[in-house]
């Protein structure tokens, strides 16, 4: 508070949080003193996650309730203090326990469903919720065990007030379907069809929302020229539930998984070029005869790996996959003069960090000074950085 300590020289995740929490509030002496306060009084900021949730009440100081300097904790335990404190600040009216998060890792608005809710509004009036709550939901909702997250709630809601049992949602907590909300009209449908079928394995629902997923969502990519691919849409747009049964629907999920299976197994992958060109460099000239010219270009299927590793004798097509994935790009570096072509380096580029992070030769050898220099050169024009040799 006081300046004299700079965020370089704090080591505590906690103050850490403090600090930067005092740099953006403008009210910086009345959020110190609510700081000691907690520190004073409680175990709060004994924690990062707690501080940070701590800081985030704060926030919100124009909508508390009651006076933060009143406040007793009532337990030793650092989780039931936070519960007490955030509805001694917001609620005249009970709030799940499941709310919390809303301020130890959620979102502004999700802090406002707690607010409102502690306020005595219904959850159904809130603003920005991710799925249309029935009343029946909405009851639910309220009633949800304080294990799950947010964002499982709405579906242990959902579930519940059509019927469904605990185990139904709890296998939905392990798909997408509690990261995602979109077309939930449609994901309704899939949640009835588990209810209407109880004698389907739970264990099934999670391949079962991937595979409609896929079908439905995922685009299919075609490739129509080396390394050139374009999206021609999912395979199944318009996929429904009408008519669907589990037999069909696990059968159809087994040929999936087996024709996935065959794609990892397949010698032929292909994936799209990276954002990097290709690169020449020239040196000398033809009148001298001592004309040179490198050439890096990018290897886009598990064929062209497998024959640069045949050719250099090193493991380099075991990186079909990570290529596949977009993990790691594969890139070749040759050296054509009067004496015809040679193979010089085979080059790997970490695409998430934009780094050329393994270059060799053959028989694993590492890169000569002419060859990195040539490397270089590419890099500086694509803007790469290159490990150092």
């Amino acid at each position: 508070f006081d300046g004299k300590i700079k965020l370089k020289d704090i080591e505590s995740d906690t103050l850490k949080h403090i600090y930067r929490a005092l740099n953006a509030n403008k009210k910086q002496a009345l959020l110190l003193k609510y700081l000691l306060f907690l520190d004073r009084n409680s175990k709060l900021l004994s924690d990062p996650d707690t501080t940070r949730a701590c800081v985030a009440l704060a926030t919100t100081k124009h909508l508390w309730l009651r006076d933060v300097f009143i406040w007793e904790p009532e337990s030793h335990n650092i989780n039931r203090q936070f519960s007490s404190l955030a509805r001694h600040l917001f609620a005249k009216y009970e709030v799940p326990a499941f709310l919390n998060e809303a301020w130890l890792q959620g979102s502004p608005v999700q802090q406002s469903w707690f607010v409102h809710i502690g306020a005595g509004e219904n959850i159904r009036t809130a603003r920005k919720l991710p799925v249309f709550l029935t009343k029946k939901m909405a009851h639910h909702f309220m009633q949800a065990p304080a294990t799950l997250s947010i964002n499982a709630t709405f579906r242990f809601a959902q579930v519940k007030a059509l019927g469904g049992p605990v185990e139904l949602s709890q296998a939905l907590n392990e798909t997408r379907l509690v990261r995602s909300f979109k077309d939930d009209e449609f994901w309704l449908s899939v949640i009835r069809f588990f209810i209407d079928n109880p004698m389907l394995d739970y264990a099934h629902v999670n391949p079962i929302v991937d595979y409609i997923w896929n079908e439905k969502y995922t685009p299919l990519v075609e490739f129509i020229a080396r390394g050139e691919a374009r999206e021609i849409g999912p395979a199944q747009p318009n996929f429904t539930m009408r008519g669907r049964t589990p037999d069909t629907l696990l059968r159809n999920v087994a040929a999936w998984h087996r024709q996935l299976g065959a794609e990892a197994r397949s010698e032929n992958l292909q994936w799209q070029r990276s954002v990097y060109c290709d690169f020449k460099f020239e040196e000398g000239d033809d009148y001298e005869s001592n004309m040179k010219t490198w050439t890096i270009r990018e290897l886009v299927s598990s064929k062209e790996l497998h024959a640069e590793g045949r050719q250099q004798k090193h493991c380099v097509a075991s990186y079909a996959h990570s290529c596949a994935k977009r993990n790691s790009s594969i890139w070749t570096m040759d050296l054509k003069n009067r004496d015809g072509l040679k193979k010089k380096v085979t080059i790997e580029i970490d695409l998430r960090h934009k780094r050329i992070c393994q270059i060799r030769g053959k028989e694993n050898r590492l890169p000569t000074d002419m060859e990195l220099k040539v490397i270089g050169r590419w890099a500086s024009s694509e803007g790469l950085s290159v490990k150092s040799y």
